[in-house]
């Protein structure tokens, strides 16, 4: 009975782990499917293969797919709007605009993780003092994108935009140097 419970299991693991959309949490279900198959093969008279599995399949493998996607993991965006003297949550839930649910969407499907920063601080002071690696300034139908020349995820942003552009906002990328905007 247990046999079957696990059995059962491993199957449910592993469609999840094939229909997820986030890969992170592909890597965590294949990681319990190991323990899974671990418990499966002890259950069977191999605690060497169990063993071997656990250490293995569960963990060396589950923690060095993660610090391999951890490599990517955030993708720091400050969204400044100059319209706005101060940002509520509801300001954030309701009037999200379409630059910022089309950005996160773009770096959700490249298997980022977008950290968008919302602020009141005038973007110069974004540009000199804070760490980022997209600035977003909005001056009501203008949108301008602040990134870094080296940086290949916001050429490919860059293009999408020209592919896709905002209608009818205006849309501007301006490059700075690697170290500028720190």
């Amino acid at each position: 009975m247990v046999e079957k419970v696990f059995l059962i299991l491993m199957v449910l693991l592993a469609m999840l782990s094939l229909n997820t959309p986030k890969l992170r949490r592909a890597v965590i279900y294949l990681g319990i499917l190991s323990l899974a198959s671990s418990f499966i093969y002890l259950l069977y008279g191999a605690p060497d293969v169990a063993i071997a599995e656990a250490i293995i399949g569960s963990a060396i493998s589950t923690v060095l797919y993660l610090v391999a996607l951890k490599k990517y993991h955030v993708f720091t965006i400050y969204y400044t709007n100059a319209n706005y003297n101060q940002i509520t949550d509801s300001q954030i839930t309701r009037g999200r605009a379409q630059v910022l649910r089309d950005v996160e969407k773009f770096f959700a499907e490249r298997e980022m993780e977008p950290q968008i920063i919302y602020t009141t601080h005038d973007y110069r002071f974004v540009l000199e003092n804070r760490n980022f690696d997209l600035l977003i300034h909005q001056d009501f139908d203008e949108v301008y994108f602040y990134g870094n020349k080296e940086d290949y995820q916001v050429d490919a942003f860059e293009e999408h935009v020209q592919k896709e552009p905002y209608d009818p906002l205006r849309s501007k990328f301006i490059r700075h140097e690697a170290g500028g905007g720190k």
